[in-house]
């Protein structure tokens, strides 16, 4: 845990020489992970001028802990992308962020919700009903963007061509907020400055879908509780995060589904596990690689010296397979209560979609459990994104 330098010395930050977004790391980074973890409380990363910690206590406390660990800076690991991210609701510190999350979160109350579960729940069964006994396929496309593709594209509210490009917007958002150097990273770039473009553009508000998510911000600038600039920026909120980290997670669910059967056969004969399996799937292999904060004072991690004004990066994965806080933290178990993951975040930044993102999986999970006899993953193949994992193609069979 970490405190107030208060004077101390304290010991040298250990270096972790290897690159956690090289092709061979990304598609296996859990012994690296492990390896950050062994090393200390918070690690040197010189190659890219960042610090990064992987233990699941740290990481949660500095989530929480805004005021220490600020978002004001940006979340990303290179200042291009959090040039771009300043001042939306992910790049923002209380009051400013407070204002921004209540409207923001404003289509996600619980009751707004609970009217979109029985249309999501509609669509799930007659989707995963269509896919049993069908011909191998793609359940990346076919089961996995459903829901998101479906439903929450056309809540957020964009005309069509902007609909279209939302899947890529949100592959190059998280892309673009990578490490300065890497390849996907660089690449992301211009896709970005596109929809930036694209959103800040003037004739755009009259051209939201009525009764959408984008035009009760309009009209919330209307009545003067946002400036157009928030607007846009909250706007980026709902098209960049809310499709990917859910399609990305359902699919990586199948995967170990498929691929620890007694699992399945666990959820199969009990669906009132869907919400560990959930959280657990989420711990194991959640779908983000982590984001940064920026330290506002001089503090002490463990015994190390961390300066104020450093880029930490809270590496989620590592510190949701931290056998500090899991017992056997390697193994996929639906019956552990893993609930307190950092899938999502802590604290006043964690995911503002995250209850969208468990209805979504819940009910079709719901449906798999209720039709599905036995689900067989015939082909893989993973996404190369930098700040996301999860699988680009996985070719299954449901029977």
């Amino acid at each position: 845990m970490y405190f107030d330098k208060s004077g101390m010395a304290g010991m040298q930050i250990p270096r972790f020489d290897i690159d956690l977004f090289s092709p061979d790391i990304m598609a296996a980074p859990f012994d690296a992970y492990r390896e950050l973890r062994d090393l200390g409380p918070i690690c040197e990363v010189p190659r890219y001028g960042l610090y990064a910690m992987g233990r699941h206590a740290d990481v949660r406390q500095s989530l929480i802990d805004w005021e220490a660990f600020s978002s004001a800076h940006g979340v990303a690991l290179n200042d291009t992308c959090n040039r771009y991210m300043t001042g939306t609701a992910i790049a923002s510190d209380p009051p400013q962020h407070q204002r921004f999350r209540s409207l923001l979160a404003r289509p996600l109350a619980p009751k707004r919700l609970m009217e979109m579960q029985a249309r999501l729940a509609d669509l799930a069964d007659a989707r995963v009903r269509e896919m049993v006994g069908h011909a191998p396929f793609d359940a990346m496309a076919m089961l996995a963007r459903h829901l998101p593709l479906s439903v929450i594209s056309e809540m957020v509210g964009l005309p069509e061509e902007g609909r279209q490009r939302m899947m890529e917007w949100a592959a190059a958002g998280f892309n673009a907020m990578g490490a300065s150097g890497v390849a996907q990273t660089d690449l992301a770039m211009p896709v970005m400055g596109e929809m930036v473009g694209y959103i800040c553009d003037a004739n755009l508000p009259e051209r939201f879908r009525e009764g959408s998510w984008a035009q009760a911000l309009w009209h919330a600038v209307q009545q003067d509780e946002l400036t157009t600039e928030e607007a846009q920026a909250i706007l980026q909120g709902y098209v960049t995060p809310s499709l990917d980290t859910t399609i990305y997670t359902l699919g990586t669910i199948l995967w170990l589904l498929a691929t620890y059967q007694g699992q399945w056969e666990k959820l199969k004969s009990n669906p009132a596990l869907i919400t560990r399996c959930i959280n657990e799937a989420l711990r194991f292999e959640g779908p983000a690689r982590g984001f940064s904060r920026v330290t506002t004072r001089d503090m002490l991690i463990g015994s190390h010296s961390l300066p104020a004004g450093a880029r930490v990066m809270t590496v989620l994965p590592a510190a949701n397979r931290d056998e500090r806080r899991y017992p056997e933290p390697d193994c996929f178990d639906i019956t552990r209560d893993a609930s307190d993951h950092v899938g999502f975040g802590a604290g006043i930044h964690r995911c503002v979609g995250a209850n969208l993102a468990m209805m979504e999986l819940t009910v079709m999970l719901q449906a798999i459990t209720r039709h599905v006899r036995q689900i067989e993953v015939l082909s893989t193949k993973r996404t190369d994104s930098t700040m996301l994992r999860g699988f680009e193609r996985l070719d299954v069979r449901l029977s």
